[in-house]
């Protein structure tokens, strides 16, 4: 959707989230004297004209294009009747991808590890003297950001590349495992909307050896975790059978983020960067908030915010990372039909105390055979049990294995009031 063709248009924002509100503001820069309508379930303060979600279908003959935000599903009934009525629907995910930039964009997307290895590729980057932005999914809206960079990293989730048309110049798929059922419809459908971007015609398509998943699915494609390409071995990052350098002074704990390592350096083998300077700029990298943060000690443990875990498969390889410590997990939210069976196995036989709570809690407190697991109906009251059972010098780890849409506004929320209540 290339900007020019909505001047002049009858255009619709859909969701005022800050994507949405982002959208307008660009808009309105571009097209001042132009009239929008803003969609929204709830009532908006704007000098546009405004259409409750309720109502939308009663003025389809009153908008030619709908910009919809990522958060409403693709596969909401209200699309397929926009599309039925020739209303054209898109996102600024495209508008953004069509704006002429002669630069290098690199997309990032994959069920775990997509925030920390775009962060730290840019990280990379600009440690290197690059000038590069870093937007997207990640949480700086793409119609923000200035458009003379040198390198774009755009995180991209799958409510992003379900319905994208643009074409990065690099594009990588970290690995996949079941998500967003509410959104998507099924898991399957799930795969095939953030495989899309592996199909946009990508210059560089890059997948990962060790995720059977990704590993076969573009044709062309490159790949990281793999002993002929660039890997972890032992205590040293390689290419192949070369030695880049040590991963002594890399911050993130776990296999996992060494992993994420591997992708982010294998995007800069792509733009033909030295990757020993790489790997020493990768070691100052200050990491994320909610991703196995680690604060403390306090009143005896240590705590570790992994809010960002959504899935099992992340909580396993946060339980992997601090595999050799006493640890109490806290774990359970939102529902979303996923296999806990793998878990309920790593918490056995780490020895891992278990604190069930939410939608999941009673799911996964009746998988775990071990006698060390306990319920809670609240993440205030887990984390008081957490630390009447916990040893001292022990770690309490908020890693959920599902999204906190039950009880919290998002895994931020959740996130820091688990910080708040570990220093109550």
């Amino acid at each position: 959707m290339n900007l020019s063709a909505l001047e002049n248009k009858r255009v619709a924002i859909w969701g005022m989230g800050r994507e949405g509100r982002t959208s307008l503001a660009f808009l309105k820069q571009h097209f001042p004297d132009q009239n929008f309508i803003i969609i929204n379930r709830d009532p908006v303060d704007t000098e546009e004209t405004f259409i409750s979600e309720n109502e939308m279908l009663a003025h389809l003959d009153e908008i030619d294009i709908v910009i919809k935000s990522p958060g409403i599903s693709y596969y909401h009934n209200h699309v397929s009747k926009l599309i039925e009525a020739g209303v054209t629907v898109t996102s600024a995910t495209n508008i953004w991808f069509s704006l002429p930039k002669a630069v290098t964009v690199i997309a990032i997307t994959g069920s775990n590890g997509k925030s920390t290895t775009s962060a730290l590729t840019h990280h990379i980057l600009t440690q290197l003297g690059k000038n590069a932005e870093l937007g997207g999914n990640i949480g700086t809206p793409l119609l923000s950001l200035p458009l003379d960079a040198q390198y774009y990293v755009v995180e991209l989730s799958s409510y992003q590349t379900c319905d994208m048309t643009g074409v990065p110049d690099i594009a990588m798929l970290l690995n996949l495992y079941p998500e967003h059922i509410q959104w998507h419809k099924s898991h399957a459908q799930y795969y095939q909307d953030k495989c899309n971007l592996l199909r946009r015609g990508a210059y560089i398509n890059i997948v990962n050896h060790n995720d059977p998943p990704t590993r076969d699915i573009a044709e062309r494609s490159i790949s990281f975790n793999n002993e002929e390409a660039i890997h972890f071995k032992n205590s040293s990052m390689m290419d192949g059978d070369t030695v880049i350098g040590t991963i002594d002074g890399f911050p993130l704990l776990g296999d996992h983020n060494l992993e994420n390592l591997s992708a982010a350096l294998t995007i800069c083998k792509q733009l033909n960067l030295d990757l020993e300077k790489c790997l020493e700029a990768a070691k100052s990298y200050p990491g994320l908030p909610h991703r196995l943060q680690i604060f403390g000690p306090h009143k005896g443990h240590m705590f570790v915010n992994d809010s960002i875990s959504t899935d099992p498969e992340a909580t396993i390889a946060a339980l992997n990372a601090l595999k050799d410590k006493n640890v109490t997990l806290i774990v359970g939210g939102e529902d979303r039909e996923q296999n806990y069976s793998e878990l309920a196995k790593a918490i056995e036989s780490t020895g891992t105390k278990s604190i069930c709570a939410y939608e999941t809690g009673p799911r996964l407190f009746d998988m775990i055979k071990s006698n060390d697991k306990y319920r809670a109906e609240t993440l205030e009251a887990a984390v008081i049990k957490a630390k009447e059972i916990t040893e001292e010098g022990g770690y309490i780890l908020l890693s959920p294995a599902a999204p906190s849409y039950d009880a919290f506004k998002d895994f931020e929320e959740r996130g820091n009031l688990f910080m708040t209540y570990a220093t109550a």
